[in-house]
C-alpha cells in the first residue's frame, strides 16, 4: 500500500519517437506530457491512505470517471496535434488587377517530407490561367513548403475570386480557401473609366447597281455581236455581176451619145463631151490591155498601142 508520505513515481514518457521524427512541435509535446502525467498520478493519489490511519479509500466510480476523462483528453490532444500537417493557401501577389491584364498568384502548400504534391493546371476560380511556374520546395525542419506561381487573367467587374484551389498532396486532396482581388475599372494611363465603343449596325456595302448596269451592257454587246455573226454566216452572198470592159465602154458611150450637145451648143460643152468620150476609151484600153493610158499623152498612147502585138494593125 502507498502512503501519503511516499512520493509518486514520475510519469512515464508516452511521446513516441516517431511523433518527434514527424515534426510535432515542442508545445504540443509538452501538452501531451501534462495530460499523460495527470492520467498516471490520478489513481495512486486517490488510493492512498489518509494521515490519521483511516481506512484506505477504495476506487470509486468518480475516480474511474476522472481516469476516463483524462484518457479522452489525451486522445483528443493527440488528434489535434498536426502530425504530418498538410495545409494550402492562395496568395495574390498584387494589390489590385485590371480586367484582361495579367497578374501573379501563388499557391503555397506545407507538407511532410516524402509526400508528392500535384498543383492544378487551372482555372483558379474566376481567374483564367495563362501559365504556371513551380518553384523548388523550401525546407522548414521536418516540413516542406511547395510553391506554384500562376500568371492569370480576370474579367469580372469590381472584385474577382481566385480559388478555392484543390491540391493533391499524396493521396489526399487539400483545399486552399479562395482569395479576392479588387478589379480596377480604369485602364493604366487613363483619367476616365474606359467606355467601350457603341455597338452599331452592320457595315454598309456599296450599291450593286453600277455593277449590274455594266454587266448588262457587256451582255448586250456580246449578244449583238453573236447575232450579227450568225446572220452573216447563214445569209446567202449576193451574186457578183461581172461586166466585160467592152460592155462597160459601150454602155458609157451610149449614154454619152444620148447626151451629146447639138450644133448650136457652146464650145465649152462640146469640148467637155469630147473629153468624156476620150476618158471612156482610155479606161477601156487600161482594162482590156493593161496599158497605163490615163496618165499618158495621146502620142505616148499611140506608140504603146503600135508596139502591142495584141492590137491588130
Amino acid at each position: 500500500m502507498m502512503r501519503d508520505t511516499e512520493t509518486a513515481a514520475p510519469p512515464r514518457r508516452v511521446i513516441p519517437r516517431e511523433a518527434e521524427r514527424r515534426g510535432i512541435s515542442a508545445e504540443h509535446r509538452a501538452a501531451w506530457r501534462a495530460v499523460a502525467g495527470r492520467c498516471a498520478t490520478e489513481i495512486p493519489r486517490q488510493a492512498r491512505d489518509d494521515t490519521s490511519g483511516a481506512k484506505r479509500l477504495s476506487p470509486t466510480p468518480f475516480t474511474g470517471w476522472r481516469v476516463a476523462r483524462g484518457a479522452v483528453l489525451g486522445v483528443l490532444l493527440a488528434l489535434a496535434v498536426p502530425v504530418g500537417a498538410q495545409t494550402a493557401r492562395v496568395a495574390v501577389l498584387a494589390d489590385s488587377a485590371s480586367a484582361g491584364a495579367p497578374f501573379r498568384v501563388a499557391v503555397v502548400v506545407e507538407r511532410p517530407a516524402g509526400v508528392q504534391v500535384t498543383f492544378p493546371a487551372g482555372p483558379l476560380g474566376e481567374a483564367e490561367v495563362l501559365d504556371m511556374e513551380r518553384r523548388p520546395p523550401a525546407v522548414r525542419g521536418a516540413t516542406r513548403v511547395d510553391t506554384a506561381l500562376y500568371r492569370v487573367l480576370v474579367f469580372t467587374p469590381d472584385t474577382a475570386r481566385v480559388g478555392p484551389v484543390s491540391v493533391m498532396v499524396g493521396a489526399d486532396t487539400v483545399r486552399a480557401p479562395a482569395a479576392t482581388v479588387p478589379v480596377r475599372s480604369v485602364l493604366s494611363g487613363e483619367a476616365e473609366p474606359y467606355e467601350p465603343a457603341p455597338v452599331g449596325g452592320p457595315p454598309s456595302f456599296p450599291s450593286a447597281l453600277p455593277f449590274l448596269v455594266a454587266f448588262g451592257l457587256l451582255a448586250a454587246v456580246a449578244l449583238w455581236a453573236t447575232v450579227g455573226f450568225l446572220i452573216r454566216s447563214f445569209r446567202r452572198p449576193e451574186p457578183v455581176v461581172v461586166v466585160s470592159p467592152v460592155e462597160a465602154a459601150l454602155a458609157q458611150l451610149s449614154t454619152l451619145e444620148r447626151e451629146a450637145p447639138g450644133p448650136s451648143a457652146p464650145p465649152a460643152e462640146t469640148e467637155a463631151h469630147v473629153v468624156a468620150v476620150r476618158d471612156v476609151l482610155r479606161r477601156f484600153l487600161a482594162a482590156r490591155l493593161g496599158v497605163r493610158s490615163m496618165e499618158a499623152t495621146t502620142s505616148e498612147l499611140a506608140a504603146r498601142l503600135a508596139a502591142d502585138p495584141r492590137v491588130p494593125e
